[in-house]
């Protein structure tokens, strides 16, 4: 706080031992010099008298250094003692903000030592004020005597934490308190024999705020988060956590930034329900347990002067034992994983890249959190690629690419496999019709052989050997038209393909698909609507597949629509059509309104039984479900409410209505929540309900504390 200005004031007179008096000045004025003759403090007043050892300056005082600003009635100066006392409405200001103000100040140049009484100082970046009777400045720490801290209004805080005793470091800026006392208003709320906080922003080691709950399953909820901060680039947190009704555990997340700057984030976690919980709800696991990492680089071992001038890893691994993890856990593990429905992705990918090539290795590993084993599910672990860039094959227009897989799929229980793919596409391409057409050709070779391992249980499956040389024809366009208040963009595409040459030995289980083997076309349309002002106001997307081949023909129809009727209203609209069925076999539609003070969404989303399975879209199962939410912004005041509803089945998955107040130092907040939620038993997933209300308290920056009462 003023230790910069002692320190250079102490410098100044032990080189320096005369002043000067500059009478051109508008008002008198006394500068301090340094060996380097560079004016380090200077005084002034509207009138400045100076006797023997001592100069006084009278009306609007001021002190200046290189860090500070200092005001009051009255500055004297002893020379002798080095010493100086300002008094008198003394205002400190650093930058541009009031930093600290007492009635007086007495600062020994040599010693680094001030007395300030009364004392007020505050931080214009958190808000933060600490208000005491009196307070002592010695080496860089400030010792106080009844404190007041909050970052309300002075003249009338909402809440302040009043302490007997106080010291603030500067240097750390690390607030300690002794016998301090939470009150709302004058009102004491809470009291603590001890407290000691940072009081800036900078990232330091410590307790974090702890949270504090309710619920008549788990009983008392308390945890404890731990705060590690060593050094710049990685930080780590560790929350030990109690439910006196179930059990406890731990959790932690580690943080790490790379010399490119990049983060590696992870969370790890373990949890051990007592017998008694355990047996009460006939879980299939006792203890729950998980770790999740997320990291992206870029260039970790090329160079841009190598042949391959650039790699990546990518990894996104998320291992849990059960699906009750993430709920013990906070919201951020389940929010960062790759979580479907009840199927849970991980990804390890590695790529090399060249301008003529593309080396890849990639894992995949599958987690169904709703079963009480995983042992069947497939895994792809792992999977090679090499690629050949698409480059010209010996005249104009005439391309070629090449492409070589092998996938190993593996699990403890069932068939494995290993399939190696193969795929030389050479594209010929013209444009046509002034450009407004472009047509291809393309004939595709394509191998695949799978080898099968692990076969039991009467299971007779042969090596699957599939040859072809199939073909490829496409038609597109892109048309682009401006008119007088608005422009129009328009794709066309139509892409056939018919088999040539084949080849088929062995077996290929469903989970295999072949190229080429059968008749199919796809037509695609994609078209948007821009204003005046070039604001995208409408796009639409349509997709259909005719299997030509197949005992349906037709395939499903896919039409997305999205409309902006302006900056606060947009329309979603994505509908699936069996032809073979004639009805949607899955659709979604959202209404979304939002202003600065009113936001409303409304949405609908609907699956039916006879959907086609895709796992690598989280589409599996019928759903039914109405999606609906609202909140309202008043000065101070946020009004919400959102639910989600089974209309079929007639019961709410979810729902919750709350408000939350906030002034600039003060939060409260209120919900009532009600939601469905999957906890793994031996007979496999079931459904739990749990409604609880959560309150939420804040005394910014200092304390935020959320309460849970269970039903």
């Amino acid at each position: 706080m003023l230790k910069r200005n002692a320190k250079k004031l102490g410098i100044a007179i032990s080189f320096v031992a005369s002043f000067a008096f500059n009478a051109l000045e508008a008002r008198p004025s006394i500068k301090q010099f340094n060996a380097k003759e560079e004016a380090i403090f200077e005084l002034l007043a509207d009138d400045m008298e100076y006797s023997q050892s001592l100069v006084v300056g009278k009306g609007n005082a001021i002190v200046i250094n290189l860090d500070y600003y200092i005001s009051a009635n009255r500055v004297a100066y002893d020379t002798q003692k080095r010493e100086i006392t300002l008094s008198g409405n003394v205002n400190a200001y650093k930058g541009n903000a009031l930093y600290l103000k007492a009635q007086e100040i007495r600062i020994k140049l040599q010693e680094n030592y001030s007395f300030l009484e009364p004392f007020y100082l505050q931080d214009s970046t958190t808000g933060l004020w600490v208000e005491a009777t009196n307070a002592e400045y010695d080496k860089d720490v400030y010792k106080m005597q009844g404190a007041s801290i909050s970052t309300c209004s002075v003249n009338n805080p909402i809440w302040q934490i009043k302490a007997s005793v106080g010291k603030y470091d500067v240097n750390k800026e690390w607030l300690t308190l002794w016998n301090p006392r939470l009150c709302v208003y004058d009102i004491p709320v809470l009291y603590f024999p001890y407290l000691s906080f940072s009081a800036g922003y900078k990232r330091k080691s410590g307790l974090l705020y702890p949270v504090f709950g309710n619920s008549n399953d788990d009983g008392i909820i308390y945890s404890q988060p731990i705060y590690f901060a060593p050094q710049d680039w990685w930080d780590m947190t560790l929350t030990p956590t109690l439910r006196t009704k179930r059990g406890g555990g731990v959790y932690g997340e580690f943080r790490v930034v790379d010399d490119k700057e990049q983060m590696l984030w992870a969370n790890f976690g373990y949890f051990s329900d007592s017998s008694r919980y355990q047996n009460s709800y006939d879980l299939e696991n006792q203890e729950h347990f998980g770790f999740q990492l997320e990291y992206t680089r870029k260039d970790l071992l090329t160079d841009v002067q190598n042949y391959f001038y650039e790699d990546g890893l990518y990894a996104d691994i998320s291992q849990v034992s059960d699906v009750d993890y993430f709920r013990l856990a906070d919201n951020k593990a389940q929010g960062q994983a790759d979580l479907q429905g009840s199927l849970l992705t991980s990804r390890l990918n590695y790529f090399l890249k060249s301008d003529a090539d593309y080396v890849g290795i990639y894992g995949r590993y599958y987690s169904n959190l709703e079963s009480t084993s995983n042992a069947k599910t497939l895994q792809t672990l792992p999977q090679v690629q090499y690629h050949r860039q698409i480059d010209k094959l010996f005249i104009e227009d005439l391309y070629y690419s090449f492409d070589y897989q092998i996938k190993h799929f593996t699990r403890p229980i069932g068939y494995r496999a290993v399939q190696q793919e193969v795929q030389l596409p050479i594209l010929f391409t013209q444009n046509l019709a002034n450009d407004y057409l472009n047509v291809s050709i393309s004939p595709v070779f394509y191998a695949t052989q799978v080898n099968y391992s692990n076969v039991k249980n009467g299971l007779n499956l042969e090596a699957g050997r599939y040859i072809t040389q199939h073909y490829q024809l496409k038609a597109n366009t892109d048309l682009v038209k401006q008119y007088e208040s608005f422009g129009h963009t328009l794709g066309l595409e139509a892409l056939h393909t018919f088999p040539g040459f084949q080849d088929k030995k062995g077996d290929f289980t469903t989970f295999f698909t072949l190229p080429g083997d059968k008749q199919e076309t796809r037509l695609s349309v994609a078209q948007h609507f821009y204003d005046a002002s070039n604001v995208l106001k409408l796009s639409h997307r349509m997709h259909q597949y005719f299997h030509l081949e197949d005992e349906h023909k037709i395939g499903e129809l896919e039409n997305e629509m999205q409309y902006f009727y302006n900056n606060e209203w947009s329309f979603l609209s994505d509908i699936f059509y069996a032809h073979t069925e004639n009805r949607i076999s899955e659709a979604m539609h959202r209404i979304n309104y939002s202003s600065e003070y009113l936001k409303v969404h409304f949405g609908h989303f609907f699956r039916d039984s006879f959907a086609r399975v895709d796992w690598s879209r989280g589409r599996y199962g019928e759903a039914n479900y109405i999606m609906a939410g609202a909140s309202k912004n008043f000065a101070n005041l946020n009004l919400f409410a959102n639910l989600g509803y089974d209309y079929k089945e007639d019961y709410f998955k979810t729902w919750q209505i709350g408000f939350e107040t906030s002034v600039r130092c003060f939060s409260f907040g209120l919900k009532y929540v009600s939601e469905i939620y999957p906890m793994l038993t031996t007979r496999g997933a079931e459904a739990r309900d749990d409604k609880y209300v959560l309150l939420t308290i804040k005394f910014i920056p200092l304390l935020s504390s959320d309460v849970k009462v269970g039903r």
